[in-house]
């Protein structure tokens, strides 16, 4: 859950909170056929600034939208707007309501590339696996997940 009044430059973070990921590559935002994202470094002139852009006025609910990060990796992340409330009580930070399983690492090579960590990863007899597990860390296991964790990153991401 998200403020409406956060920008997509913020969005971008929470995501990148969610997924333990640093911002390391580029990212943008595909909505309604238009495309957004980091104004700096880049001379996309069909590109709007993601920065200047609030979730309220650009979202309504059930839209679907596209958050890609890391273009060479490719991650793809298709995105539902469930609902909107109208409350007293102003929303301030993001918070995650759920999850299940741990989230990728970064720079494992997209999506077929985590398939292939978590196949090293399940076999230390892999030749593969001291490397990936220096990399990455020894305290990775797939179905880790913590919501207190998750809300952490993903709130001190949105301050």
């Amino acid at each position: 859950m998200v403020p409406g009044s956060l920008t997509l430059t913020k969005l971008h973070l929470v995501l990148q909170g969610a997924f333990d990921w640093e911002s390391f590559h580029l990212h943008g935002f595909e909505i309604d056929d238009l495309r957004y994202g980091p104004a700096q470094g880049d001379d996309d002139e069909d590109k709007l600034d993601e920065d200047e852009w609030r979730l309220f006025q650009i979202l309504k609910v059930d839209d679907h939208f596209i958050y890609n990060y890391d273009f060479g990796e490719n991650w793809i992340h298709d995105i539902h707007v469930e609902g909107a409330e109208n409350t007293s009580l102003t929303l301030k930070k993001a918070v995650c309501l759920d999850g299940a399983r741990s989230r990728p690492p970064e720079d494992v090579g997209g999506p077929s590339g985590f398939g292939h960590f978590l196949e090293v990863m399940s076999d230390s007899r892999h030749e593969e696996y001291e490397g990936f597990l220096q990399r990455h860390g020894e305290d990775y296991g797939p179905d880790q997940f913590s919501i207190y964790d998750t809300n952490a990153r993903v709130q001190s991401r949105t301050q």
